[in-house]
């Protein structure tokens, strides 16, 4: 199995061999034990195989090689036992370099006597993070998808770290004893001590944060049941009359089709709640807030429907009481009008 040196372990750089073959490896530099974004790398590591078996397992595979280093560069020298050498990336290989870092993939041809050693340099900057203390692969090495190592290095962002502390300080439900010791860790720049004590007073934040916030969601979701509960009441009595005042209603089947409509907006709006009170659940209050401006809204609305369908129901009663008292009032006044021209009449032979 390969041997990591001692000083990397005490570095926490992370070592894993794969059972492709047995190697020792050695690097340039020493690393430190944290780095800051924009600083500038560039060392050389060496694979050498174990043993001549190992030498001919090193050939006849290919290798991918990355590292997250800003602005990178990866090249890679396969020496031969026979004295042979060849230099990667070639026009040939996949080597791409971005934003995320750099990948070299390339295959090493098998040989007689196989390799006598692997040397790769890298250079690049370290990026800056946004979170206050992050491990980023500095060389990562695999052959034919087996993990032959992968050095890490543990990125800081002070800035990140200091603005935390004073929010913390300032938050409701802040550990401030442990806030204080994490304050004092980075001062002495033990920054990874200091976030493990960050990340406990940071996870009770959050929690009482989120508490709150049901409290208030909640209160939210109360409101909108409510009024749910009003509009469901107010169709329940057209249902009601629908059902017992059929044939006293004028336009019943107008009543009925837009009763019906309602109904299966009011059931729409329930699901919603349901949808709701998950996103809350999830913590996803973002979107919880658009949609219950989205329920404000059709709940009004639909608070005015309901409204007009009960005003617009008419009663065949009603309808032909009136009909009835026009007809017998004109009929009275036709009556009048014929009794005072026969009046007239007579008062003209008189």
């Amino acid at each position: 199995m390969g041997r990591a040196p001692l000083i990397l372990l005490s570095l926490l750089l992370l070592f894993t061999t794969a059972s492709a073959y047995d190697f020792d490896y050695s690097c340039s530099k020493t690393f430190d034990d944290y780095y800051f974004g924009g600083e500038y790398l560039y060392f050389t590591c060496t694979i050498t195989p174990d043993s001549s078996s190992d030498a001919k397992l090193a050939d006849d595979q290919e290798y991918y090689v990355s590292t997250q280093l800003d602005s990178s560069a990866i090249a890679v020298v396969v020496e031969y036992r026979d004295g042979k050498k060849m230099l990667f990336p070639t026009p040939e290989n996949e080597y791409r370099s971005d934003e995320s870092g750099t990948v070299l993939t390339f295959y090493v041809p098998e040989s007689d006597d196989g390799v006598k050693r692997i040397t790769l340099t890298v250079s690049g900057y370290v990026p800056v993070i946004d979170s206050r203390l992050e491990n980023l692969s500095l060389l990562k090495v695999e052959a034919d998808e087996e993990e032959l190592l992968d050095l890490e290095i543990t990125v800081v962002n002070k800035q990140k770290f200091y603005s935390d502390i004073r929010d913390f300080e300032k938050a409701e439900c802040a550990d401030q004893k442990k806030l204080k010791e994490a304050k004092l860790l980075y001062e002495e720049e033990k920054y990874r001590e200091a976030e493990e004590l960050m990340r406990d007073v940071e996870e009770a934040v959050e929690e009482c944060y989120v508490t709150s916030q049901m409290e208030i969601y909640q209160s939210k979701i109360d409101e909108l049941k409510s009024l749910l509960t009003e509009i469901s009441e107010d169709l329940i009595l057209v249902q009601y009359r629908l059902e017992n005042e059929k044939d006293r209603i004028e336009n019943y089947e107008e009543v009925k089709t837009r009763y019906q409509e309602l109904y299966l907006n009011v059931s729409e709006i329930d699901e919603e709640i349901d949808e709701l009170e998950r996103l809350v659940r999830e913590g996803k209050f973002t979107t919880a807030d658009a949609k219950i401006a989205e329920m404000e809204s059709s709940l009004s609305s639909l608070k005015l429907e309901v409204e007009e369908l009960k005003n617009s129901i008419k009663k065949k009663t009603l309808v032909d009481l009136t009909t009835i008292a026009v007809v017998g009032g004109g009929v009275a006044i036709v009556a009048i009008a014929i009794a005072v021209v026969l009046n007239s009449r007579r008062k003209d032979k008189w």
